[in-house]
C-alpha cells in the first residue's frame, strides 16, 4: 500500500551525506468531516513535526528527545482512544479492523521507546525514524481508513 503524504523537505548535510525529512502539511484533503478528530490529527501531525525540527539541532540532548517522544506517544495513544470510544458509543461495524489498526501503531510506538532505552542507543535516529513512522502511518490511516467513519459519525451527529 503506497502512502502520498504532502510534505515540505527539509535537508541537512550530515558530512557527505544529504538527509531528507519531510514534515507534513495540512490540507482538507485530510479532513474527515468532525472538528473534535480534524483537530486532534492536527496537533498529532504538529508534534511530529515538532520532532523533526528537534532532531535538525547539533546539540540534540537524549533527554529533550526522550520528552517530545513520550508527548507524541501519549498524544498518539490519547487521540486513539477517542476514536475508540466513539466506536464503543455507536457501536462503529468496522471498529475491530480499526482497532487492530490502532493496536499497530501502538506497537511501533512502544517498539521505539525500547529502542530509546536500550544502552547506547542512537537516540537522534530513533526520533527521526519514530516521527518520520508517525506522519507517514497517520496521514495514510487518514486516508484510508479514518475517511471510512465519516458518514457513520455524522449520522450519529458528529460534525
Amino acid at each position: 500500500m503506497s502512502q502520498i503524504v504532502k510534505c515540505r523537505d527539509l535537508h541537512f548535510a550530515i558530512g557527505d551525506l544529504l538527509i531528507i525529512m519531510d514534515k507534513f502539511i495540512w490540507t482538507n484533503e485530510y479532513s474527515v468531516g468532525i472538528k473534535e478528530i480534524d483537530e486532534q490529527h492536527q496537533h498529532f501531525f504538529e508534534i511530529a513535526n515538532r520532532i523533526i525540527d528537534l532532531t535538525m539541532k547539533t546539540d540534540l540532548a537524549q533527554e529533550d528527545v526522550a520528552k517530545s517522544l513520550e508527548e507524541l506517544g501519549n498524544y498518539a495513544f490519547y487521540h486513539l482512544g477517542t476514536e475508540e470510544g466513539y466506536f464503543d458509543k455507536f457501536n462503529y461495524p468496522d471498529a475491530p479492523l480499526h482497532i487492530a489498526a490502532h493496536n499497530d501503531y501502538r506497537k511501533m510506538v512502544n517498539d521505539y521507546f525500547v529502542q530509546l532505552r536500550a544502552a547506547g542507543s542512537d537516540f537522534k535516529k530513533i526520533a527521526e525514524e519514530m516521527a518520520s513512522y508517525s506522519i507517514n502511518w497517520l496521514s495514510g490511516h487518514i486516508l484510508l481508513v479514518d475517511k471510512k467513519y465519516t458518514q457513520f459519525f455524522n449520522e450519529h451527529g458528529l460534525s
